[in-house]
C-alpha cells in the first residue's frame, strides 16, 4: 500500500465526498494480520455504515508481517499510509510522521481522532492536539509497563502515558483489570476519562469453518490431535515455554508420535528462525508445524483440539476468543484480561511465571490418555459470541463519538444534525 500524499486525498480518502456525517480518523501503528488490526478494520467498517466517515490510518510493517489492507478493502474501509510510522523509536521518522499526520488532520478536518496501539496513540494524540480535534480518545489494546523494558524505561511509559492522557477526552480500556492497570496499579489516566469497552468479532463467521479442511492442506491425519498457539513469534508471545514445555512432554510421554499429536505453530515474526533452531536443539522439531500466517481462521479453529497461549503480557488475546466460540478448550498463562472471560470452565489458566516442566505436566494430562479432547458447551460457546459481538461494539463506540463530541462541542453536533436533516429533506 503506496503512501499518499498528505496534500491529496486518496480515490477513496472520505474527504473527497462533502456528507453531513461525523469525520472520524482511527490511527494504529501497523495495520497487521492480528487481533487489534481485525478490531480497528471492523469497528471501522461498522461505523462507515452508519452517521461517520472513517478513514484508517497505518503505518509501516515490521519484518515477518502481513499486512490486512485486502481485508479492509473487502469491507470497504479506506485506508491511508504513513510510511515513516513504525512500532520501534527512530526520532527522525518519528517527527516526519508526526508532521504527516498534522498535514493529515488539516486536510482531513476529523471531528474525532481514535488511536490505538501505544506509536500511533503518541503521534496521533500529540497531532491532534496540536491541530486542536474536537475528539481525542485512545484504546489500549495491551500496555507496554511490563514484560517488554527494563524498569527506568517501563517507568519512562507510564509518565509519557500519562502525560498523553492529558490530551485525551477519553480512554478505552478492553477489559475491567485493564482498567484497573491504567486507573489504580500504574495511574495512568483518571478514573473520570477511562471506561471499559470489549472488544468485538465476527464470531458466527470464525465458528463457520469446515472441519478437516486445514488438516488436508497440511497433510494431518483426522486422527492427530493438534495443538495450536496462534500469534506473532516475537518475545513478548514467550514461544520458547511452549517449546521447552513439550520438550518436558517428550520426556513424560516416550512413546508419543508426530501421526498422533502434532504442535502447530501459527504465525510468523522475527524470532522464526530462532524457535524453529530451538525445536531442533530441543529435539522435538518432528513433533512443530510452522506454518505462517493463515487467512483462513475458521479452518484453523474447526480442525484445533486445544489452543494454547503462553504471552508474558496481553491485553485480551484475540486468539482465545475466536477459539472459546469455536469450542476449543485453552492452556494459557494468566496474564492480561483472560480472567474477565475465562475460568476453568474454558481450559486450563496457569501462572504467567511457570515452569516449563510445569507447563509440560498439563500438556501430558491433557494429551496422554486416548480419549479425544471434549470441545466446550455451547452455551460457553454462545456466551462468548454474546459478550464479544461486533455489533454490540460499534453501537458502544458509536454513542461515546456522539456522546463525547455533544459534551466538548455541542454546537457542532447540533450543526451536523441540522445539516443531515436538510440533506434528508432534500432527497
Amino acid at each position: 500500500m503506496p503512501p499518499h500524499s498528505p496534500s491529496t486525498p486518496p480515490k477513496n480518502h472520505p474527504n473527497r465526498s462533502r456528507s453531513a456525517k461525523i469525520r472520524v480518523l482511527r490511527i494504529q501503528s501497523r495495520i497487521c494480520i492480528g487481533g487489534p488490526s481485525l478490531n480497528t478494520l471492523l469497528v471501522s467498517s461498522g461505523l462507515s455504515q452508519r452517521k461517520f466517515t472513517v478513514l484508517t490510518v497505518g503505518g509501516r510493517l515490521d519484518p515477518g508481517e502481513k499486512t490486512m489492507e485486502p481485508f479492509a478493502l473487502e469491507r470497504g474501509a479506506a485506508m491511508h499510509m504513513v510510511g515513516e510510522m513504525g512500532r520501534s523509536v527512530h526520532w527522525f521518522d518519528d517527527v516526519r510522521a508526526l508532521f504527516k499526520l498534522m498535514r493529515l488532520m488539516r486536510l482531513y478536518r476529523p471531528h474525532v481522532v481514535h488511536t490505538h496501539t501505544a506509536k500511533a496513540g503518541a503521534l496521533g494524540r500529540v497531532a491532534a492536539f496540536l491541530t486542536r480535534v474536537p475528539v481525542r480518545m485512545h484504546t489500549f489494546h495491551g500496555h507496554v509497563f511490563h514484560g517488554y523494558f527494563n524498569a527506568f524505561f517501563s517507568k519512562v511509559a507510564v509518565w509519557v502515558e500519562r502525560l498523553l492522557a492529558l490530551m485525551s477526552h477519553a480512554i478505552i480500556a478492553i477489559s475491567p483489570r485493564q482498567y484497573e492497570d491504567l486507573v489504580t496499579r500504574y495511574g495512568v489516566v483518571p478514573a473520570r476519562k477511562c471506561r471499559v469497552v470489549r472488544l468485538g468479532f465476527e464470531l458466527d463467521h470464525i465458528a463457520g469453518g469446515e472441519p478437516g479442511r486445514f488438516r488436508g492442506a497440511w497433510g494431518l491425519s483426522p486422527e492427530t490431535r493438534l495443538v495450536g498457539i496462534v500469534a506473532r513469534l516475537v518475545p513478548i508471545k514467550n514461544h520458547q515455554l511452549l517449546l521447552h514445555a513439550i520438550a518436558h512432554w517428550r520426556k513424560l510421554q516416550p512413546d508419543a508420535e508426530p501421526e498422533r499429536v502434532r504442535f502447530v505453530v501459527i504465525g510468523d515474526g522475527e524470532l522464526r528462525e530462532e524457535l524453529e533452531s530451538l525445536a531442533e536443539a530441543l529435539n522435538i522439531r518432528e513433533f512443530l508445524l510452522f506454518t505462517g500466517w493463515q487467512r483462513d481462521t475458521p479452518a484453523i479453529y474447526a480442525d484445533l483440539d486445544l489452543n494454547v497461549l503462553v504471552s508474558k503480557n496481553e491485553g485480551t488475546p484475540v486468539t482465545l476468543i475466536e477459539g472459546l466460540a469455536c469450542g476449543i478448550p485453552i492452556l494459557s498463562t494468566d496474564v492480561g484480561g483472560i480472567r474477565d472471560f475465562a475460568d476453568e470452565r474454558h481450559g486450563t489458566i496457569v501462572s504467567a511465571d511457570i515452569a516449563p516442566e510445569e507447563l509440560g505436566v498439563h500438556l501430558h494430562r491433557l494429551l496422554g490418555g486416548s480419549n479425544p479432547i471434549p470441545r466446550l458447551s455451547q452455551e460457553v460457546r454462545e456466551d462468548i459470541k454474546t459478550t464479544f459481538h461486533i455489533r454490540r461494539l460499534v453501537g458502544e463506540i458509536d454513542a461515546l463519538y456522539a456522546a463525547l463530541l455533544r459534551k466538548t462541542h455541542p454546537e457542532l453536533v447540533s450543526a451536523l444534525e441540522a445539516a443531515g436533516d436538510s440533506k434528508a429533506e432534500a432527497t
